[in-house]
Formats: C-alpha cells, structure tokens, sequence
C-alpha cells in the first residue's frame, strides 16, 4: 500500500469510530447542575398545560411515512378491509409563516393539501 491510501484508511477508520461513539445523555456525574435554573415550588398552585399545538389553517409541506401496521388476514371467503394503516408525520405551513410538526395515524394527507391543525393537535379538511 502506498502512504495516500494508507493516511485515507486511517482518516475513514476515525470518521466511523466518531460516528460510533453514543451521544452524551445530559450532565455527566462529575459536572453539577446548572444553577440558573429556578427551584421547583411544589406548593404552587398547577397552571393549566400549554397546549404544544397552534390550532389554525396551514398547507402540508412534508408528509412522512413513519410506520405501517398489517390490518390481520381475512378468515377464509371473508373479505379484509384496507391492508395497512401508516403512522404519518407532517411538516405544516401556517398561515402566519410558522411551521408545526404532528405525527398522526388515520386520515392520510398529501403535500400541498390545506389542512387545520386543532387545538389537541389532529389534523382534519377545512
């Protein structure tokens, strides 16, 4: 082997065990927690949930496959309904320029469809 392919074959070997090594899960043992953030009051009176969801119009910009589930087989003479159900995750367009993300099994929804994002976060025809 000449130097170039060899100093290439070391390079790869380093790129792939960077991209082996685990991600780090948050503060490690050794490094305290950050003191900025608040202390907790568990006598404070529990405020609703924010709702992650903005309800509104937008257009599906991206729409994702994320899982299939086999509907079971028909019993024999009898007919199935639709094969497989997907998992899908959509990228929507809001009207006031934002984006949202929704993952959602049912309905299915194509690129360029205008959709409404409601309030629990299902996406439903306006």
């Amino acid at each position: 082997m000449n130097s170039r392919t060899v100093l290439w074959t070391i390079a790869f070997s380093a790129l792939l065990a960077a991209c082996a090594a685990p991600a780090p899960n948050g503060p490690s043992a050794g490094h305290p927690k950050a003191q900025s953030e608040p202390p907790v009051d568990a006598a404070a009176t529990p405020s609703a949930p924010a709702s992650r969801y903005r309800p509104g119009v937008g257009t599906i910009e991206s729409a994702t496959v994320l899982s299939l589930s086999s509907a079971p087989a028909a019993a024999a003479g009898g007919t199935a309904g639709p094969a497989t159900s997907a998992t899908m995750a959509y990228r929507l367009k809001m009207a006031d320029g934002t984006t949202q993300d929704v993952v959602q099994a049912g309905e299915r929804f194509e690129v360029g469809d205008r959709v409404e994002m409601t309030r629990e976060g299902r996406l439903v025809r306006p």
